[in-house]
């Protein structure tokens, strides 16, 4: 529709067409009152094919307002799956509403701006991870947890890999533009660091060697670890079921040791990945500091300098940092309980 016939108010186009519906020479009063003669056939038309309505909303499906039906239903559709784009959200509307006023996928758009609805990365969820069975594991372990807390001194046990480059995941650069760091094509020889920590001793101990984890040397750490502790106190060693961790009814703990496994899919049960956030935190750091002399060293040296990096940092792991640990942990516990959906 032309502006120049939008910018004419209803009163001046009801006047046109009552002239001409009458007869009367409705081109000498649009000159009269200003309107060009190709805007009063033009008006005139219109309102033909119309019916005789000479005023129409302006600015088509913009605009149409959505209802408070049409927004729960566009917010249930993103929730899942939330990979559609806008043309898809928009047709699934029409599925879900056929008697829905069509909308513009730029008005579908703005709306989830306003929901706080944003693009990010997505991410795949393995199925298993909030399943109902994974739930009701979280429940009993935490269960079980408030009625040992009395009982049991809880070490917690994990390990995690690492090599000469180990290094921070997130950086700066200019809006539009990549954060780009340039590597080299070989990561090197990886060094394998165990923790076992509890809330009062902080890092209760500790081993570093090179490649990765097998059953043998997790039951051996677990016995290294309960010489560790005080001989008449009840400990219970608690971990992932990681592969590596499945004979560890093998270890020949001490009678007073148990051993306990964590929920699949809850690294937020145990403290020690704090313990390792912390840790590597502290390494990256150091390492950027020194990697590039590292790189100029034998690898004999190289690996043992990265060891001795590695040993350096373990300081950061301190009674206070896995008492803050466990107290974050147990914010999870109502959800444990309830068997809520936690992605992590």
């Amino acid at each position: 529709m032309p502006a120049v016939y939008s910018k004419i108010c209803t009163a001046d186009k009801t006047r046109i067409f009552q002239a001409y519906t009458r007869g009367e020479d409705y081109i000498q009063l649009a000159r009269q009152i200003g309107i060009k003669r190709t805007t009063a056939y033009q008006i005139v038309r219109k309102a033909l094919d119309h019916d005789g309505t000479v005023a129409f909303p302006r600015g088509g499906l913009r605009s149409v307002k959505m209802s408070q039906e049409m927004l729960e239903t566009v917010i249930a559709i993103v929730s899942d799956p939330p990979d559609y784009t806008l043309t898809m959200i928009n047709q699934e509307l029409r599925v879900r509403l056929p008697g829905a006023p069509h909308v513009t996928p730029s008005t579908i758009s703005n709306v989830l701006k306003g929901q706080l609805i944003t693009m990010k990365k997505l991410e795949d969820v393995p199925a298993e991870r909030n399943s109902e069975r994974t739930k009701a594991q979280r429940r009993d372990f935490a269960t079980w947890l408030l009625q040992n807390a009395q009982r049991y001194n809880f070490i917690y046990i994990d390990e995690a890999g690492i090599n000469i480059w180990t290094k921070r995941t997130r950086g700066r650069a200019r809006q539009g533009d990549r954060a780009v760091r340039i590597v080299q094509g070989r990561r090197g020889q990886n060094l394998t660091m165990t923790f076992a920590v509890n809330v009062l001793n902080g890092l209760v101990y500790h081993e570093l060697h090179q490649g990765g984890m097998t059953a043998e040397r997790f039951n051996q750490f677990l016995l290294e670890t309960s010489l560790q502790c005080n001989p008449g106190q009840e400990v219970c060693f608690i971990f992932d079921n990681a592969r590596a961790h499945g004979r560890a009814a093998e270890a020949n703990l001490p009678s007073q040791f148990e051993i306990q496994y964590l929920p699949p899919y809850s690294p937020f049960l145990n403290i020690c990945e704090n313990a390792f956030a912390l840790w590597k935190q502290a390494l990256k750091t150091r390492l950027a500091e020194v990697r590039h002399d590292l790189l100029d060293q034998p690898f004999n040296e190289r690996m043992a300098t990265l060891a001795q990096l590695a040993e350096q940092e373990t300081a950061v792991v301190t009674p206070n940092a896995m008492a803050a640990a466990f107290k974050g942990m147990q914010a999870y516990m109502p959800r444990c309980f309830d068997m809520e959906n936690i992605l992590m």
